[in-house]
């Protein structure tokens, strides 16, 4: 005789009404970072087009003035050897009158030999050309162009110029008779480019915020069809196994049901481990340019006498964020270290009050700016066996947060004693307090309590989880006690010897 089953209750993997926001705040993020690395990128590409074509533009008024200008007043002896006595003084009076005009800081005649018969600067006249291997494709009738630094025909120094050399024809005549170099100021040709860039650096903002404000409702309505989905898969589950267990006679169709449903679940977490694995690739893939990004706003910043006040501003905030996103990128990756298991931890002898020492000396300039009382009560306790990398970093973490949270006037205790088997670690403050049934939220990824976002405290809600993650790899245990408006105190328990083969903690956290 078959007997009746009760009606198992399908697990829930997390809280309903947490699920879309989350999702939706995920999906927000990524787009904007995508957006914005195509916007950068669109930029870099047609600065390098604008720049281009105003060299161009350059080069082809030094062709013109070869052609109309000069053609006429040029000699083929002034091109055989160097110009002197009376025919160098007509052509001082030719180009300082028709071709030296503001922009242009020098000029230069040479053969194709490459010395130099007539240059406004006569110091020149007589010498070569450093640029000899152009010399045979000028010749050829190439014209050519560079960006490099010389001497202005006035003895100017180090002037930044746009070179451009055009072959000089005698009329009706197919093959040049010699070379003209003009150096036009760069300054000028910058100024074409910057004001080009700022043009489009506002259009690309415009369009950056126009297509992200469309862009987020059908994040949103996605989002939610996903949540409803999810539901109706988990009431459809519900509806099954109930018609299952009520029919005796129907134990293969039952068992049939049940495979189907592990099939689903299954799937499910294919689909989150595929999540994971987007978040691992993107962090990864946002890292190298963030890298490249860095380094060129501090070459940019290593040349601040070329940069004015304003544009070292516009690139201190630059690095500024970037240096926050590199952060938060470096921050993902660890947690996708320890949701695929792979979060290790190296262990050695750890002096932890010098790591606690450490951490307030590195932590008092931001206390003093706030003007938050930072103090420490430590007392001597052995060495432990940890990682002192990442014990600094649970250390930092608490020690910043306690003082982001705490206002002007307040007070944040760092205590270390030593217990029976493990160090006690205490980082108290007098700061917002944190609400009751939002406590048990914190140590979740990407939580921001409403004290947070009330008073627009800056974070990504990943340093608690971090921390969390990192005292249960030394098998140690953190716990929190709090109360608003009154202060939070949060305490760290580490053994003094833990063992060298410390496994990750079994609950892990949640993806």
């Amino acid at each position: 005789m078959t007997t009746l089953r009760p009606p198992t209750e399908v697990p829930r993997s997390r809280s309903e009404p947490e699920e879309a926001p989350r999702l939706l705040l995920r999906f927000a993020v990524y787009s904007g970072a995508v957006l914005l690395a195509a916007g950068l990128a669109i930029l870099w590409s047609v600065n390098r087009e604008v720049a281009s074509r105003a060299e161009l533009t350059v080069e082809r008024q030094a062709r013109s003035v070869a052609e109309e200008n000069l053609r006429r007043q040029l000699l083929p002896s002034d091109f055989q050897a160097p110009v002197r006595g009376r025919r160098l003084a007509e052509l001082d009076d030719v180009f300082r009158r028709r071709i030296l005009i503001p922009g242009i800081v020098g000029t230069r005649l040479f053969n194709s030999n490459g010395t130099i018969t007539y240059a406004a600067r006569h110091q020149l006249i007589g010498t070569r050309v450093p640029y000899r291997a152009d010399v045979r494709d000028v010749f050829a009738g190439k014209s050519k162009r560079r960006v490099t630094r010389t001497m202005s025909w006035r003895g100017e120094r180090n002037v930044k110029v746009l070179q451009s050399v055009v072959p000089v024809r005698e009329s009706g005549s197919q093959a040049p008779v010699g070379a003209l170099e003009l150096d036009q100021d760069d300054r000028a040709v910058d100024v074409t480019i910057g004001d080009a860039s700022n043009r489009l650096l506002l259009i690309l903002a415009i369009a950056f915020l126009a297509l992200y404000a469309s862009l987020f409702p059908i994040l949103r309505r996605v989002t939610g069809q996903l949540a409803s989905r999810n539901q109706r898969l988990r009431d459809q589950a519900i509806e099954r196994e109930g018609l299952l267990e009520a029919e005796r006679k129907a134990r293969a169709d039952a068992e049939s049901s049940q495979r189907q449903l592990a099939e689903q679940n299954e799937r499910l977490r294919e689909v989150d481990r595929m999540k994971d694995e987007f978040v691992s690739l993107v962090s990864h893939e946002l890292r190298t340019p963030l890298t490249s990004i860095r380094g060129y706003v501090e070459l940019l910043l290593d040349e601040g006498d070329s940069l004015t006040t304003e544009q070292q501003k516009f690139l201190k905030v630059v690095d500024r964020n970037s240096t926050r996103l590199l952060e938060l990128v470096g921050d993902l990756l660890l947690l996708a270290q320890i949701d695929a298991g792979r979060f290790q931890i190296e262990l050695d002898e750890v002096d932890l009050l010098e790591v606690v020492e450490e951490s307030i000396e590195a932590c008092r300039p931001i206390a003093d700016a706030r003007e938050v009382e930072l103090v420490a009560s430590i007392e001597p306790l052995p060495p432990l066996l940890g990682d002192r990398a990442r014990l600094s970093q649970v250390l930092d973490n608490l020690v910043s947060n306690a003082l982001k949270f705490t206002p002007s006037g307040g007070r944040v205790n760092v205590t270390l004693t030593a217990g029976a088997e493990s160090a006690l670690l205490e980082v108290a403050d007098t700061g917002l307090g944190i609400a009751a049934d939002e406590q048990p939220l914190l140590f979740k990824r990407f939580f921001r309590s409403s004290q947070a976002t009330q008073h627009a405290i800056p974070g990504t809600g990943l340093g608690l989880t971090i921390t969390k993650a990192i005292v249960e790899r030394h098998n140690g245990r953190i716990t929190l006690k709090s109360q608003v408006d009154v202060g939070t105190t949060v305490r760290v328990e580490i053994p003094l010897r833990a063992s060298r083969d410390a496994k990750l903690p079994e609950h892990e956290l949640a993806a």
